[in-house]
């Protein structure tokens, strides 16, 4: 079959590019494997993890709620009704994205994906072959799997088995401090697990800023989650039910559960692209601006490809890519228009206190020898923040020292993956710190904060 466009790959990037295209009037099939349709956001990651993490941060607030006068018993956690609380949702989600995809415009083609050419693209299970001007890739990413002597035929979860919540282990060790590695850990904290967590290095969130990490990690011990520095595992053992884990210059652990949480990989072995001439920088596929691979009709968008893999970004990833196919099908064009933007890009972790990150960062700027000015309020010093209980939690603004235009920003603190959105616009249109300052912000309020934050790196200048 003859098809203007194919899209390898169907989760909300894959979705976003396949339904973009139809609306353009382009003939496009989108290839999906065999099994659940949704891809991981809705299958296995942000809904379903974050259905759990609400009904953990509520038992905290329980436990906690001493701090704001209030005397109430130990919570309970009845692990059957959460579990029947998230498949109710989680069918919700999948229901809505299966019509989404039945009746967005495109083909759905059930298969394993092959491409047997730049220009065609092979299902394995039937060998069928279809053939398109354009490709566009959205095949994701799945657990890394770190090579641990013992671990491989032990019950270790990862995070696709951590959110279907096998059990409510009494003791977790989680290997990997990153965003998967801290939220795991604030989640099990809040149910009511007894959590460590094993650091490769100095510090936890290490593709954060340093003041991030250091007001996640004050946090977190506070709330009694114990980190293991400089720490690796080189041997499990599962005997009794228990992991026995032997650690770098320290006695073995002991846990009832494991969760291996190192981060994901670019899902992109096995389906012939290396073969085809697609460039790749070890297993992400190499993408500029446009979503363009080395290969000018091939585009590539999502986990796979994207240096910042969040849903939202590759769901702006998947339309732009699309925009751009349908300029090479029609006009043959090479200069392509539609563009993403990682200079604005937000990553943000639902630990408690919530963190983000938006934009350029301080290591960043000093990497790329950008001047700047900051500007910092501490939520344990703003109105609404002291209302709020936080303890360690902060708002950073960056801005260029020159023109005083607004680049990046940080928090650690209540709500801020809530709040910090306002500010995302501000970089996004290019605000400087005079016009954000200028922005009545209602009081007291959290996002408030940012307004202060902004007078702050002003005075700094002065």
């Amino acid at each position: 079959m003859k098809y203007d466009l194919i899209v390898i790959g169907g989760g909300s990037a894959g979705h976003s590019a396949a339904s973009t295209a139809a609306k353009l009037g382009l003939r496009c099939a989108l290839v999906e494997a065999p099994g659940p349709l949704g891809g991981l956001c809705i299958l296995r990651g942000c809904m379903p993890s974050k259905t759990i993490i609400e009904t953990a941060n509520r038992m905290r607030v329980i436990r906690e709620a001493d701090r704001f006068g209030i005397t109430v018993g130990t919570p309970v956690l009845d692990l059957p009704r959460l579990r029947e609380r998230a498949g109710v949702l989680l069918k919700d989600f999948r229901d809505y994205r299966r019509e989404e995809m039945g009746t967005a415009g495109y083909e759905l083609l059930r298969g394993t994906a092959n491409l047997t050419s730049t220009h065609e693209v092979e299902l394995a299970e039937s060998k069928e072959r279809h053939q398109a001007k354009a490709i566009i890739i959205a095949t994701g990413s799945k657990p890394e799997i770190p090579e641990i002597e013992g671990l491989e035929g032990t019950p270790y979860w990862t995070s696709d088995d951590m959110i279907g919540l096998p059990e409510l282990p009494e003791t977790i060790a989680i290997v990997g401090h990153g965003a998967i590695g801290m939220e795991a850990a604030h989640l099990f904290e809040g149910l009511g697990s007894s959590v460590t967590v094993l650091v490769r290095g100095e510090r936890i969130l290490s593709h954060f800023d340093d003041d991030i990490a250091e007001a996640i990690e004050a946090e977190s011990i506070d709330r009694g989650i114990t980190f293991l520095k400089k720490t690796e595992i080189f041997h499990v053992e599962h005997k009794d039910g228990k992991f026995h884990l032997s650690l770098t210059g320290r006695e073995k652990l002991v846990a009832d559960a494991l969760l291996v949480a190192t981060g994901r990989t670019p899902n992109t072995i096995g389906f012939g692209f290396q073969k085809a001439g697609i460039a790749m920088d070890r297993k992400r596929i190499l993408i500029d601006d446009r979503c363009s691979t080395s290969l000018p009709h091939i585009f590539a968008v999502g986990d796979c490809a994207s240096p910042v893999p969040v849903v939202h970004l590759a769901v702006i990833q998947g339309a732009v890519a699309a925009r751009n196919a349908e300029r090479i099908i029609r006009d043959g064009h090479s200069e392509l228009s539609h563009e993403w933007s990682p200079e604005t890009a937000m990553t943000g972790l639902f630990t408690e206190p919530q963190c983000v990150e938006i934009g350029m960062g301080v290591k960043e700027a000093a990497e790329k020898r950008v001047r700047i000015l900051t500007g910092r309020i501490n939520y344990n010093d703003q109105g609404k923040g002291m209302i709020s209980g936080s303890r360690h939690g902060f708002v950073k603004i960056i801005a260029e020292a020159d023109s005083h235009r607004i680049i990046g920003a940080a928090a650690a603190g209540p709500e801020v993956l809530e709040t910090s959105h306002v500010i995302q616009l501000a970089i996004s249109r290019g605000m400087t710190l005079e016009e954000y300052a200028a922005v009545p912000h209602y009081h007291p309020t959290l996002v408030e904060a940012w307004a202060s934050a902004a007078e702050a790196a002003l005075n700094g200048a002065e």
